[in-house]
C-alpha cells in the first residue's frame, strides 16, 4: 500500500456521498473530466479509494454475486467485494478492478497502463462508476433512477423512464423556460430528516447539463409515448411497480434490495405520482405547473 501522505487527492460529492480518489501520478499533467468539476468538493469523504496503474494484483475468483453478462460482474474474495469491467467469462481479462474492503470506506482502484491517461478523467469509468455508486446507495443511503430532474425555481420535478422516453426532450424543453435541469438520465433519491430529496449526478444522457444541487421532490411523473398531454395519477400500489422499473436496484443483494422495496414505497406514498404523456414543445411546462 502506497503511503497516502504522498498521493495527489481529489474529492468529488454525488448526493451527498464523498468519494476521494488518490493517484500516485501529478494530476496537473491530466486534469479532471470537465463535468466532473461540479461535482468536486472538500467534504470529508466516505469512501477513499487508491487508484494503482502499474500493476494488477494476484487474485482467485471468490464467491460469485453478480454478472452482467457483458460490461461488469461483481465478486467476493478473501472478504473483499471485487468489481470488475468484464463478463466472468469475457476474454481476454478485465482491463480495470475495483477492490472494496467490507465497509465501503476504502478501496483500490487497478487501472490497465494502456488505458490509464484516459480514466484519469474519470478514475472509475463506465459501468463501474455507477455500479459503485448503487453498491454505496444499497447501505441505506438511496436509490439510483432513470430519470431526468426538474429545479422549477425551488419545486422538484421528476421525470422517470427508460431509454427513447422522452428525458432528454424533457430536459431541453425545461431548460428552454428557465428551468435548471439536474440530470436528464441518472438521478439520485435520498431521504434525509423525513424529506425525499433528488439530486443530480455526473452522468446526463444527450442533454450534457448537469448540477450536483439537490432539492425536494414535489411531484413524480412515469414517462410514456402519447399524442397529447396527459397526467394520470397512480395509486401507490401502481407506482411502486413502475417506479421499480425505472430505477437501478441492488439485484444480488437481499438486504440491499429490501432498503429499495420500502425506500420506494416511501416515495410513492409520499409524493404525487403520475403517469405522464405529452407533446415535444413548450405547452407542456405550463401543463406541468398546472397540475
Amino acid at each position: 500500500m502506497k503511503n497516502e501522505e504522498r498521493l495527489k487527492e481529489f474529492t468529488i460529492e454525488i448526493a451527498g456521498i464523498g468519494l476521494s480518489f488518490l493517484f500516485d501520478q501529478n494530476l496537473s499533467e491530466f486534469g479532471v473530466e470537465d463535468i466532473y468539476y461540479e461535482f468536486i468538493t472538500d467534504i470529508r469523504p466516505e469512501t477513499k479509494l487508491r487508484v494503482h496503474h502499474d500493476s494488477f494484483p494476484q487474485r482467485s475468483m471468490g464467491k460469485k454475486i453478480f454478472d452482467s453478462g457483458s460490461t461488469w460482474a461483481l465478486y467476493r474474495d478473501q472478504g473483499k467485494y471485487v468489481l470488475q469491467d468484464s463478463s466472468f467469462d469475457s476474454d481476454p481479462p478485465p482491463n480495470q478492478l475495483v477492490i472494496l474492503e467490507s465497509d465501503f470506506k476504502s478501496g483500490d482502484i487497478y487501472i490497465n497502463d494502456k488505458l490509464f491517461k484516459n480514466l484519469l478523467l474519470d478514475p472509475l469509468g463506465f459501468p463501474l462508476n455507477q455500479v459503485l455508486m448503487i453498491l454505496l446507495l444499497s447501505r441505506c443511503k438511496g436509490v439510483m433512477l432513470h430519470a431526468c430532474g426538474i429545479d422549477d425555481r425551488g419545486y422538484g420535478y421528476l421525470f422517470l423512464g427508460n431509454s427513447g422516453h422522452g428525458k432528454s426532450t424533457i430536459a431541453r424543453l425545461w431548460s428552454e423556460n428557465q428551468a435548471t435541469v439536474l440530470n436528464d438520465d441518472r438521478i439520485i433519491v435520498r431521504e434525509k430528516n423525513g424529506e425525499l430529496l433528488m439530486y443530480g449526478t455526473p452522468w446526463p444522457g444527450d442533454f450534457k447539463e448537469v448540477l450536483s444541487k439537490g432539492l425536494p421532490i414535489r411531484k413524480l411523473f412515469f414517462l410514456r409515448h402519447g399524442e397529447k398531454n396527459s397526467a394520470v395519477p397512480k395509486n401507490s400500489a401502481e407506482a411502486v411497480l413502475m417506479l421499480l422499473t425505472r430505477c437501478f436496484p441492488p439485484i444480488w443483494d437481499k438486504k440491499g434490495m429490501d432498503y429499495t422495496m420500502v425506500l420506494c414505497h416511501r416515495i410513492v406514498q409520499n409524493i404525487p405520482c403520475y403517469e405522464f404523456s405529452f407533446e415535444p414543445d413548450r405547452k407542456i411546462v405550463d401543463f406541468v405547473r398546472n397540475i
